[in-house]
């Protein structure tokens, strides 16, 4: 972590069910940050104990702006999430909308699920309910891992990997919370910050059509990302480090 006391906080919030390893290579590609740097893990995934409460995303975001300003004493930061991180990052700026200094929106949607997607999550929370974890670790990873050729297999593993640390219990309650979540696109058309939307080109979960919505709420044009997939800032670490770079650069001279 950087310690600058003047600088504007980067909070970055993570893909599930990934825990915040994820942040590793973008965090070894981005250049020294004006301000603190904030990851953490969310509900049952990683570090992170279940709370008593149902599982929502408004509790992940009302959670993280309390620990944000605890920890850096600033009362705004830019908020880059991926996946469900930018569900939840679009929760704090509906929440707490004082509290966004800058966005970065990475392989995630605006939109509500679909009925289908809906069902399809919570069946998913019923089947590892109580389990050890993950039925299918590396399925997964395949799925979320978009880069092919000579890389791919060590970052299949790795992915594989992080997500069997988790047990069934915290990937149900993220399921839950990722379902119930309703449309945000307004909300960010409501935002007057720095942004930037960025999706994988082989992301086999979000589409670029998703990131024109939110680009578009947002006055920006979306970023594709050659060769990659849905965990975007971990396939392609510098290419993500400089869109945040510019939100951050922005952000400070506001």
């Amino acid at each position: 972590m950087s310690i600058v006391p003047d600088g504007t906080p980067l909070v970055l919030l993570n893909a599930f069910p990934v825990d915040r390893a994820q942040w590793e290579p973008l965090l070894s590609a981005l250049p020294d940050a004006p301000g603190d740097i904030i990851t953490f893990d969310v509900p049952g995934i990683g570090d992170m104990p279940l709370p008593d409460e149902e599982p929502s995303l408004d509790l992940i975001a009302d959670a993280a702006v309390l620990a944000m300003r605890e920890v850096t004493g600033h009362d705004s930061a830019v908020w880059a999430g991926c996946s469900m991180g930018g569900y939840v990052a679009m929760a704090v700026a509906e929440r707490h909308p004082e509290a966004v200094a800058g966005l970065v929106l990475l392989g995630t949607k605006s939109t509500a699920d679909t009925d289908d997607a809906r069902e399809k999550r919570l069946s998913l929370a019923a089947q590892v309910e109580g389990a050890p974890g993950h039925p299918d670790p590396r399925g997964v990873a395949e799925t979320l891992v978009g880069t092919r050729g000579d890389a791919r297999a060590a970052l299949v593993d790795a992915v594989a990997a992080n997500v069997a640390r988790h047990a069934g219990e915290g990937i149900a309650w993220g399921q839950r919370a990722m379902a119930s979540r309703p449309d945000r696109t307004e909300v960010l058309r409501g935002l007057d910050v720095p942004a930037a939307v960025a999706v994988g080109e082989l992301d086999a979960i979000v589409g670029r059509d998703d990131a024109a919505v939110m680009a578009d709420a947002l006055g920006v044009t979306a970023a594709v990302l050659p060769g990659v997939g849905h965990l975007c800032a971990m396939e392609a670490p510098e290419a993500v480090s400089a869109l945040v770079e510019e939100v951050l650069a922005v952000a400070a001279r506001r």
